[in-house]
């Protein structure tokens, strides 16, 4: 997916999501209230090269 901030553009990737259970939490004006929690997979991403007011740094992930 391509994304932009502030006139920059970068390809962002992102993790799919796994539905894990679907709990109901209550009722409001007779209607069910359900929440779903989902798992994020862990991603290591390593190291990353940063930049902020034009000073560079890395960072490990």
């Amino acid at each position: 997916m391509k994304l932009s901030y502030r006139g920059h553009t970068y390809e962002a990737h992102l993790s799919p999501l796994h539905e894990q259970a679907v709990e109901e939490i209550g009722t409001y004006r007779g209607a069910r209230l359900t929440r779903k929690r989902f798992a994020v997979p862990h991603e290591e991403h390593g190291k990353v090269e940063l930049t902020y007011r034009g000073a560079k740094y890395s960072h490990d992930l």
